[in-house]
């Protein structure tokens, strides 16, 4: 075979170990990827010279001479997440690490008219012009939405928490000046999570926000479904007949936990919800309800895919204190494990879903590398 074939080849197989390792040595990589130690070192030179690798340092010998720490430079890309809900924008800048190189919230209710969009343009550029002196690193912008994207992530297919037009993608194209795709908002959320945490395993993750979804992840890939309509959780009927939903149908999970269950008792404010919960015996007994249809959703949710559990959102950022409590509700209903270590709680508590969308590109440029 042609050599400059084999290095072309191998020169993304080198990156991807070292980015996905966070740290290799050149004889760890020669000898994971059964690669000569010639064709690594000529590759790992490339690499250098490209900025896309560096050398950090020695590891511990094990006799002989000290191998070199090799690690991937995070600001060789960056990438756009920008989450956009009912009454607020997010924006966060992420490098090839998901470090939040930077990120602004505003609120603006979602509205399709010019000064809306002339703000979303706005913003994203001042972002851009503040962090990234090459705008060829990057990669694009994915755009965060509570609504339903068709498979080809420039469509939507439903929408009923914001009033998302069919031809959304085309209006962002039109003030976005990188590449731009669009994602639901509870999926992204997923990712985000499963990246952070390094989740290999199947994992579902629990939005708790203003609406309610989810995300099954599996090795850091999203289950979508036959119609990208995958784990709508919001719309699991947890009590028939019940309370009505946004979606006109009646018991939905969403009606019982999302967000607004708990932030309308104090003015729509959830922070405030929080902090006067522990000296409010009245907000004490409407967390307890809270808990207690959400305990109905997390063990349906064990039985159905057997994996943890993450509760994320608005609520899930304040659960860690009550995650015990949580716990044992849950596996009161269960009937195999007394044990409720399977459910978690989010790491990212603010702006999962705007990192998640950007951890698209990320990820596309290091499978495509």
């Amino acid at each position: 075979m042609d050599e400059n074939n084999i290095n072309s080849r191998s020169l993304g197989d080198i990156y991807r170990m070292i980015y996905q390792n966070k740290e290799c040595s050149r004889q760890e990589i020669s000898r994971q990827l059964g690669i000569s130690l010639p064709t690594v070192t000529q590759n790992l030179n490339k690499l250098r010279n490209l900025g896309f690798i560096y050398n950090a340092g020695n590891f511990e010998s094990t006799g002989g001479r000290k191998p070199t720490i090799l690690r991937c430079v995070p600001d060789a890309r960056y990438a756009l997440g920008i989450d956009i809900t009912r009454n607020h924008l997010s924006i966060v800048l992420i490098d090839l690490d998901l470090n939040i190189i930077a990120d602004k919230r505003i609120r603006i209710p979602y509205d399709e008219t010019d000064e809306y969009f002339h703000s979303i343009r706005i913003e994203t550029e001042e972002i851009i012009q503040n962090h990234i002196a090459d705008r060829s690193k990057l990669l694009g912008a994915g755009i965060s939405m509570p609504v339903i994207i068709g498979s080809d992530q420039k469509s939507v297919t439903y929408a009923t928490v914001i009033e998302a037009s069919p031809d959304i993608y085309h209006k962002l194209t039109a003030h976005i000046d990188v590449p731009i795709l669009l994602f639901n908002d509870s999926n992204s959320a997923g990712l985000a999570e499963s990246w952070r945490a390094h989740y290999t395993q199947p994992m579902v993750y629990l939005s708790l926000s203003s609406s309610v979804g989810g995300a099954n992840m599996n090795n850091q890939n999203i289950y979508t479904g036959d119609n990208w309509r995958g784990c709508e959780f919001g719309h699991m009927t947890i009590v028939p007949h019940g309370k009505r939903c946004y979606c006109g149908r009646y018991g939905c999970l969403d009606a019982y936990c999302s967000s607004n269950v708990l932030s309308d008792f104090t003015g729509g404010d959830l922070k405030k919800f929080f902090a006067e919960l522990p000296h409010n015996k009245g907000l004490q007994n409407v967390f307890d309800q809270y808990m207690n249809h959400l305990a109905i959703a997390v063990n349906t949710l064990r039985m159905c895919y057997d994996c943890n559990i993450v509760l994320g959102g608005y609520v899930g950022a304040y659960m860690t204190e009550y995650i015990d409590t949580f716990r044992k509700k849950a596996v009161a209903l269960n009937p195999f494990e007394q044990d409720g270590s399977f459910i978690r709680v989010c790491h990212y508590r603010t702006e999962a879903s705007a990192v998640g969308a950007a951890i698209h590109f990320i990820n596309q440029f290091i499978q495509e590398f």
